[in-house]
């Protein structure tokens, strides 16, 4: 039999993609995929390095399977090379992706495999299991152009690499031929896409949506900055029936003071001017945006000012961090905000997030549109994404007979008709409308 490895990935949707592309490249090697680290000969610890949490919930995971053979992936190696924590484990950077199976076969036989320089950079049309059958996480580059004071994560992916337009939709569609139905467009910043090679994120866009079949595409983080250039074409683009009207613009503090003690390249006027326009363009469409709550020097004011912001812009989805210094990065040297005005200010922003989203979903109950399926949650009961990629629970009929519930059972990809009946502070629910029929996703041929 085999030889069996387990992958265990944390952060972001591109940690995401690489954790499917190392599985493909470790199938097609002739190693077996398992979901469980106590039926895998070696694990792989895919790991994100963005804030302190993470950072410890992976010292925490690796001291639990230390005695295991191991690899280390992801964005702490390369964060953490000279760490005593990483001294005794195989490790590979995240250019080194396609040499996952050689660093697999190396530490199996006793050997510490050691590669977080040089590399590739190859991410697209390369073997890949995915997690999700439907949903396609696509990458159109790695790297970035900013120098934000707290981020660590480019000290790990670097300078900006555009991926060439003709290799993304080259995947995008092989994917379409394997049956999916929706694809993320990742990276650490699409808006940069294309600034390196010539061409920008609404060319690519315009090529992705004019593909042949039937699918939604989610465009990834974009920072302001780089989408207030290209804003007019964002919205002509949007108006396409194939993508979400969901729009995730970081904005991380409503204080400009704020914005330049972090190195963030825009003003609070521009981000609050990109939501304005993409909503006068999509009443019903999703604004997503993150803050960070006590960054240092953050007074009560720039915190107000942040509370304001949210209020009159009323994002849908705000992620919120409280600020955590990272090593090697320059706000982990500036004298921090007392721990618990921090506390304080996060309970306030939680309230305040939790408010505006069950705002925003109330607004959509009584809606009646087609929805995708995108998994199932539990039996009888399915995930489903709007238009607006409001995730949409979809419960079983519990009226139904069992013969007719068979005859109704839905799949990942189907389309459906729904009403939303009701709203919580994180998703919608719905029911089937009656006379509706699935539209049920083709399988592909072989």
């Amino acid at each position: 039999m085999s030889q069996s490895v387990y992958i265990e990935t944390y952060g972001c949707s591109l940690n995401v993609a690489d954790g499917e592309l190392m599985a493909g490249l470790l199938s097609q090697a002739g190693y077996r995929i398992v979901g469980n680290p106590e039926h895998a000969d070696i694990v792989v610890l895919n790991s994100c390095t963005v804030k302190d949490g993470t950072f410890r919930n992976f010292e925490k995971r690796l001291r639990e399977l230390a005695a295991r053979p191991l690899v280390v992936a992801g964005c702490i190696p390369k964060a953490y090379r000279h760490s005593a924590l990483l001294n005794r484990h195989s490790c590979i950077g995240t250019d080194n992706i396609s040499q996952i199976a050689e660093a697999v076969t190396a530490t199996l036989t006793g050997k510490r495999f050691q590669h977080l320089d040089g590399g590739d950079n190859k991410r697209l049309n390369l073997p890949k299991l995915r997690r999700n059958s439907v949903v396609e996480i696509l990458p159109i580059c790695k790297g970035c152009l900013g120098r934000c004071a707290y981020c660590q994560t480019r000290l790990a992916r670097g300078e900006l690499v555009s991926y060439p337009e003709d290799e993304i939709v080259q995947q995008a569609r092989c994917a379409l031929q394997d049956g999916v139905k929706e694809f993320w467009l990742t990276a650490q910043d699409t808006g940069a896409y294309g600034q390196d090679i010539g061409t920008n994120i609404t060319k690519l866009l315009r090529r992705l949506v004019t593909l042949p079949g039937q699918f939604f595409i989610r465009l990834g983080m974009a920072n302001p900055n780089h989408i207030q250039h290209v804003l007019p074409e964002l919205l002509q683009i949007f108006q396409s029936d194939r993508m979400y009207k969901f729009l995730h613009v970081p904005v991380q503090s409503g204080s400009d003071r704020m914005l330049r003690a972090m190195y963030r390249a825009y003003r609070v006027a521009d981000f609050h001017d990109i939501c304005q326009q993409f909503r006068q363009a999509f009443p019903r469409g999703t604004i997503a945006t993150d803050v960070i709550v006590g960054f240092p020097g953050e007074t009560d004011q720039d915190f107000e000012q942040t509370l304001a912001l949210l209020r009159k812009v009323k994002p849908a989805t705000i992620n919120r961090s409280r600020f955590s210094p990272r090593p090697g990065t320059e706000a982990a040297a500036l004298p921090p905000v007392p721990a618990k005005i921090v506390a304080q200010r996060s309970r306030r922003l939680t309230e305040l997030v939790k408010d505006l989203a069950l705002a925003s979903n109330l607004s959509w109950v009584g809606w009646e549109g087609e929805v995708l399926i995108s998994e199932q949650r539990k039996a009888g009961s399915w995930l489903a994404r709007n238009t607006a990629y409001k995730p949409v629970v979809i419960p079983q009929d519990k009226d139904d007979g069992a013969e007719l519930r068979e005859k109704n059972a839905l799949q990942p990809g189907d389309r459906l008709r729904v009403q939303i009946t009701r709203a919580t502070t994180f998703h919608l629910v719905a029911q089937r409308l009656k006379e509706a029929r699935a539209t049920r996703r083709i399988a592909p041929t072989v």
